[in-house]
């Protein structure tokens, strides 16, 4: 049996999900997209996510509160930053908040499917 793959894409910017979503329309992977961190949190506390792409600057709730909200009530799941910061104090927070990978934009296909492998696959 084929494990089900579902992906929630956080991502307050349209233009953004727009290009996650074209790199990913022969994936076969099911995606669901928050707008913002508040959407994530809710989103996660309903649906077993497989894999989070999380947006870092974000209204209502950054990505960094969003990971930390989410890591009370699921330690497991791989959360992966996507976020045009990618200094090393970025990096280092992304890692301290409970994110599994700090991927830059613009996003590199190549870069995302071998994450998607490395956590889902």
């Amino acid at each position: 049996m084929i494990k089900k793959i579902k992906i929630l894409l956080t991502e307050d910017k349209k233009i953004n999900q727009d290009i996650i979503l074209g790199l990913l329309e022969d994936s076969k992977f099911e995606i669901d997209i928050a707008n913002n961190g508040k959407e994530a949190v809710e989103k996660c506390r309903y649906i077993n996510y497989s894999l989070i792409l999380m947006d870092i600057d974000m209204p209502i709730m950054n990505g960094y509160e969003a990971t930390k909200k989410i890591r009370l009530v699921n330690k497991n799941i791989p959360i992966v930053a996507l976020t045009s910061h990618i200094d090393r104090n970025s990096i280092d927070r992304s890692r301290e908040v409970g994110m599994n990978e700090h991927l830059s934009k613009p996003i590199e296909p190549k870069r995302l499917y071998k994450t998607f492998f490395r956590y889902i696959i």
